[in-house]
């Protein structure tokens, strides 16, 4: 929750950066989501809570109904990165408490989700997931280092060019950290 109340606490302060609105705030909101799964997972263990239930079987991963193969799940996430790299929703999310919300509610669901849906899908989906966002992320971030109009009108061009180097940085971290973890924990699965 932590996680959580620093994207909130700092809402204005994030917000007034491109890239720490792009590559802190949303991942903070992802990674509340995660903890939170993690927790509720615990919980969902030591309980038979009925209230907690039904939050616990979608963080800790018994979803296997509608999400068997993790593709529910992963879709889901690369839909919802997809859309927040556009510009007019960044500036939409400015102006708007309905987006804002949303913004909110949708990263934090979505890193409810993430655990369980990694543990349903096997290296091969997660590589053609990891791959297609990889390659999303890069290709906006090197837009955004190479347009030399403002695509979002509540940030400056060098925000948007640091905006683009960050995406582009992350599009080669996030899946060298996914080998080195796949390595770790064995390549079979």
């Amino acid at each position: 929750m932590l996680l959580l109340a620093l994207a909130a606490g700092f809402r204005s302060t994030l917000e007034r950066s491109m890239p720490l609105h792009m590559l802190l705030q949303m991942p903070l909101l992802l990674g509340a989501g995660i903890v939170c799964a993690f927790a509720a997972s615990c919980v969902m263990r030591d309980t038979k809570n009925r209230r907690l239930h039904g939050v616990a079987c979608l963080a800790s991963g018994h979803g296997r109904k509608f999400d068997e193969y993790g593709i529910v799940g992963l879709t889901f996430l690369l839909l919802l990165s997809a859309y927040w790299m556009i510009p007019k929703a960044l500036d939409e999310v400015l102006v708007s408490p309905a987006a804002e919300l949303l913004k909110f509610t949708a990263f934090f669901i979505a890193g409810l989700m993430l655990p369980g849906t990694l543990a349903r899908a096997n290296r091969v989906t997660q590589l053609f997931f990891l791959g297609n966002f990889a390659w999303m992320m890069a290709i906006v971030g090197m837009l955004y280092q190479d347009t030399s109009v403002r695509l979002c009108n509540a940030y400056l061009l060098d925000d948007q060019l640091i905006a683009g180097q960050g995406l582009v940085a992350l599009s080669i971290a996030i899946p060298a950290l996914w080998f080195i973890r796949v390595i770790r924990n064995g390549i079979d699965k």
